[in-house]
């Protein structure tokens, strides 16, 4: 015998968990919240902005966790944008930072350093 829930996953105090999808293809629509909570009202279902927050974060959070499966299309850094030294410079870990940390201010109070 196969289990068949009537009602969908979560809470059952939960009144808009039945929207869920409805509501996360809504906000990927650009509807704003009180739109959406306003649509909700007109279905029957009353509830705050913020439960209907909630549930376009239980969306978002729903649609991380299908596409982590899905391998990542992003480009592959080069060793040199992870600071991985490389045959082509030949200075040590240590001329390198002395190099980046030259250019940088970290005190708004001072002017920024001049080339040398």
């Amino acid at each position: 015998m196969k289990l068949a829930p009537k009602d969908p996953p979560g809470r059952s105090t939960r009144r808009a968990r039945g929207f869920a999808a409805d509501i996360g293809q809504l906000r990927a629509q650009g509807y704003t919240l009180e739109a959406i909570r306003e649509a909700l009202a007109e279905a029957g279902v009353s509830v705050s902005k913020s439960t209907v927050q909630r549930e376009v974060a239980r969306a978002a959070k729903g649609l991380r966790t299908a596409s982590a499966g899905r391998p990542d299309t992003a480009p592959v850094p080069t060793p040199a944008a992870l600071g991985i030294r490389t045959e082509a410079d030949p200075r040590s870990g240590r001329e390198i930072a002395e190099a980046f940390t030259a250019t940088q201010n970290t005190n708004p109070l001072f002017r920024s350093r001049s080339p040398e």
